[in-house]
């Protein structure tokens, strides 16, 4: 087996937001460049250097358009994988693989779809009662960490061992449901498509008390990155500026280092177990 280099690793996101960006103009659908792949084209022009991530938003109605419709109009090496179409499909966002590569995670056991993703976050519009909400879906988070225990590493049950010490309301059941039964309700509780002045897209517990206001989103601006030209939100500088603080200003060079959760990545054709 042969690991690709962060290069490469990179190379075959770029080519599944190309093809990202090809199936969603075919559906007349928007998609945005998010968090620190939105951070990269606006301070780097592609990729933050020490990454290889890459997140997307989508609004909930092109979502679910984009994810009933993406795998029916892709070409065979990219796929579209959730709750629609794994059984116990642990993650709380989407991934679109590149399904010519292979990734073994440093904290879930080996799964023989994934490969180098790209990562698909709905935004939602945020109600009173969707903010009321919160709470309740923090704990629903913390519930579908629990139930991540069989699909994890050793390294993974111990991280989550030593989460649960800081919890007071986790129960034994929780640790035997399937995820995505706890993926689904999050969706189905933050899912609103009813117009309101802020919006809030579900990543992780802490995202669910983070808001944006909903005229950052109003039109789209094209930004290069690396060799593409990817729609950012018009109001990308407050969206960056709540995330990320004083985005422009590089961390120390210490912190300039990669970090990944991946053990390895390589081309399907290469991999051996």
């Amino acid at each position: 087996m042969v690991k690709m280099s962060i290069a490469e690793r990179q190379q075959a996101g770029l080519g599944i937001l190309a093809e990202i960006k090809r199936v969603c103009a075919d559906l007349g659908i928007n998609f945005y460049l998010a968090y620190g792949t939105l951070l990269g084209a606006v301070r780097h022009k592609g990729y933050i250097p020490w990454d290889d991530d890459i997140d997307i938003w989508m609004f909930r109605n092109d979502y679910e358009l984009f994810l009933s419709r993406f795998n029916e109009l892709s070409c065979e090496q990219y796929k579209a994988y959730s709750t629609l179409n794994i059984e116990n499909y642990p993650y709380l966002m989407p991934k679109i693989i590149d399904t010519h590569t292979h990734v073994r995670e440093k904290f879930f056991s080996e799964c023989p779809y994934l490969g180098v993703w790209v990562d698909l976050f709905p935004v939602d519009y945020l109600s009173q009662e969707g903010k009321e909400n919160t709470e309740k879906l923090v704990k629903l988070e913390h519930k579908r960490w629990c139930s991540l225990f069989r699909q994890s590493t050793a390294v993974g049950k111990a991280k989550l061992i030593g989460y649960n010490f800081i919890q007071t309301d986790t129960r034994l059941s929780d640790f035997s449901v399937n995820p995505a039964y706890y993926v689904n309700l999050i969706h189905e509780m933050h899912r609103c498509t009813d117009y309101h002045d802020e919006v809030r897209s579900p990543t992780s517990e802490n995202s669910f008390r983070l808001f944006y206001d909903t005229n950052d989103f109003d039109s789209i601006i094209y930004a290069p990155f690396e060799n593409l030209e990817l729609p950012i939100p018009s109001g990308y500088d407050n969206l960056l500026r709540k995330v990320y603080g004083n985005y422009m200003q590089l961390p120390p060079a210490a912190k300039r280092k990669f970090d990944g959760h991946l053990i390895y990545a390589c081309k399907k054709d290469e991999y051996t177990k």
